[in-house]
């Protein structure tokens, strides 16, 4: 349980029912890092509304580039919630396609990263753990691997959002459910 009070999905009334509905996994649960924020539905929707603008709008980054990139900074960030969550969601996305890229992101390998999405990873490093060390040289180096500037203002909002839901998710104590990975939604 998190270390603040949630209000459960069968407790939920008016427009928290409503943000339950909407964001709620197709087995009818709400993961944690949604319900933390029970307590003020406009803290809901905003982080609903950023989750799904990082990791679902249209992009030139592909879905599982932001799933690599939510891995690489969750297990920076020592969020094992969001790593499992999403390179679980990376993996249903792969469909049995490059089946030891989950487990090597898992251990903190790029091994079987292209160098495209190497030079994501390495940026999401760098950017989560020094970002004042961040410099013209690392946007250079992304466009070098293909990124034009939208992919990589695209990837810094990943990144971005990824530092901010793992501290809601650690700050605020939210457990791994136990799921069905087959019943969670692909990205998690």
């Amino acid at each position: 349980m998190a270390y603040i009070q949630m209000i459960e999905r069968d407790e939920a009334q008016g427009d928290l029912k409503s943000w339950y509905d909407k964001v709620g996994n197709p087995d009818g649960t709400v993961d944690e890092v949604m319900k933390v924020h029970s307590l003020n539905v406009d803290s809901l929707r905003t982080h609903f509304e950023l989750y799904v603008s990082a990791c679902h709008k249209p992009s030139p980054l592909s879905r599982v580039e932001r799933e690599i990139v939510a891995s690489v900074v969750s297990r920076i960030n020592g969020c094992r919630y969001c790593m499992v969550h999403h390179s679980t969601g990376l993996d249903r996305l792969l469909r049995g396609e490059r089946p030891d890229l989950v487990g090597q992101l898992r251990e903190g390998i790029h091994t079987g990263l292209s160098e495209r999405e190497r030079a994501m990873a390495n940026y999401a490093a760098k950017l989560a753990l020094t970002p004042d060390d961040i410099t013209s040289d690392d946007t250079d180096a992304l466009r070098q691997a293909g990124l034009d500037d939208r992919a990589i203002l695209d990837l810094a909002q990943v990144i971005a959002y990824f530092a901010y839901a793992n501290r809601i998710v650690l700050g605020l104590g939210c457990e791994l459910e136990s799921f069905d990975v087959g019943q969670l939604p692909v990205g998690g």
